[in-house]
């Protein structure tokens, strides 16, 4: 399909609504109107909106709508766009993209077209389509927060002027090589290197200050683990206040992971339950501990959700020091079957070292407080993320391992002597100009931009 064909596609959710928006953009987006008995519209420097009726060929009335054009100057994707803001009657949608779809050079968008269209007109960067892939998918606060900065070009502007820096120290080196058989003055040298070290500790302490945004995009891993009957699914349908996992006093109900998302404090937590730990001969019930185990080490915190009522609970505990967990906080559940003597008695007795290197929560979920104290400990938890901090952070994988690329070109042309090996100096400032660039999209990322529109919806 050819990228000089006009498309053109619904914008809006599909379904019945008051207002619908139909976007086309292309060469003849603005001249298509004729088709629908609209002509003498004049579309100069600025974007004009005006109230009109559409008709078909035989004068038959499809909608009053307001149209909004844009001239390709000053539109989101660098083509002339029309909007038909219509009624939102799928009968009135449906009339007017069969009417496109007849006229010639017409053709609908693809997923993600008219936003990868804005890309090769130099109208977004390749970071701030990332943020607006995110900014579609966010659920909670902080996620709108953290999209709309990368969204609006922060983060892209910073990834720029580095870039900016490179090209300047390469253009110097150049000269150094240039002039290979005349003694340079050693102030440039030394310039040289030191900018090189400035700039590597500037990309690194971006990388530092965006430790936690893959978390805030993806949603924080937190996984609740303990023995049967100990009360993990009613914890997790408090939490979600819907019945999401299956409660029963039969040990072994739960024999899979269940996993949640919910919104806790603008933060978007992904709560799974486990299977109960204890001895079984059930082949399920065993795969589905060792999936628990498996899960919870690779969990951003565990709860350690223990009956506090029970005989065992201390050697659970036990069992679970062996467990390679990154963080976790202990949960003393069913705390109202005891008094408060006993319950202190029994913290004090525990010789299990997680108990002793973190403070427990003791709960009772008969109750609504134990809901109540759970998200105050665990918003406390998580404070840590905060996206007002700093709003340039990197927020994939992907752009911190292209970072630490750079930072490893310049640390190996920082070890060079500038003046003794130009070439290769040159040489590693190329690869480490060409990494940002990949980000920046100023290198060939057609990989990377067929995986990002594809998230998109059609008329985006």
């Amino acid at each position: 399909m050819s990228v000089n064909d006009t498309i053109y596609a619904l914008a809006t959710p599909p379904g019945q609504s008051a207002i619908a928006i139909i976007r086309i953009s292309g060469l003849n987006a603005h001249g298509v109107l004729i088709h629908f008995g609209i002509s003498n519209l004049i579309v100069e420097d600025k974007p004009i909106a005006e109230y009109h009726r559409l008709k078909t060929a035989d004068g038959l009335i499809v909608d009053d709508v307001m149209l909004v054009l844009f001239p390709s100057k000053s539109s989101p994707t660098g083509e002339n766009i029309t909007e038909i803001q219509c009624h939102g009657s799928p009968a009135v949608i449906q009339s007017i993209l069969s009417h496109l779809a007849g006229i010639e050079g017409m053709r609908p968008a693809q997923q993600g077209e008219f936003s990868r269209r804005s890309f090769n007109n130099g109208k977004v960067g390749l970071i701030d389509l990332e943020g607006l892939s995110d900014l579609i998918e966010a659920q909670t606060l902080y996620q709108h927060q953290q999209a709309i900065n990368i969204m609006t070009g922060k983060l892209s502007a910073r990834l720029k002027l580095y870039r900016e820096t490179l090209i300047s120290l390469s253009s110097k080196l150049e000269a150094v090589i240039d002039f290979s058989d005349e003694e340079l003055p050693e102030e440039i040298i030394g310039e040289l290197s030191l900018n090189m070290h400035k700039l590597k500790n500037q990309i690194l302490s971006l990388i530092e200050d965006s430790k936690y945004s893959e978390q805030i995009r993806e949603g924080v891993k937190i996984t609740l683990v303990g023995p049967v009957n100990a009360g993990k699914s009613t914890i997790l349908n408090a939490l979600a206040q819907r019945e999401v996992a299956i409660v029963s006093s039969v040990a072994g109900t739960t024999r899979d992971v269940i996993e949640v998302k919910l919104d806790l404090g603008g933060i978007s937590v992904i709560f799974n339950d486990t299977a109960g730990i204890r001895k079984t001969e059930d082949v399920i019930e065993i795969e589905g501990i060792e999936r628990a185990k498996s899960v919870a080490e690779s969990s951003d915190l565990t709860l350690l959700v223990l009956d506090l009522s029970g005989l065992d609970w201390e050697k659970t505990l036990s069992q679970l020091e062996s467990w390679k967990l990154s963080k976790y906080l202990v949960l003393l559940n069913k705390a109202d079957l005891l008094s408060e003597d006993e319950i202190e008695k029994k913290i004090k007795n525990c010789k299990s070292s997680l108990l002793r290197t973190s403070s427990p929560l003791v709960v009772s979920f008969h109750e609504k407080s134990g809901q109540e104290l759970l998200i105050k400990r665990l918003t406390e938890l998580l404070s840590f993320i905060n996206v007002t901090n700093n709003d340039v952070r990197l927020t994939r994988s992907w752009h911190k391992t292209t970072c630490l690329a750079v930072c490893n070109a310049l640390e190996r042309a920082i070890t060079l002597d500038s003046k003794e090996h130009p070439e290769i100096v040159a040489e590693e400032l190329r690869l480490a100009c060409n990494a940002l660039g990949r980000l920046t999209g100023q290198v060939a990322v057609d990989d990377l931009l067929d995986n990002i529109f594809s998230s998109f919806c059609i008329g985006k």
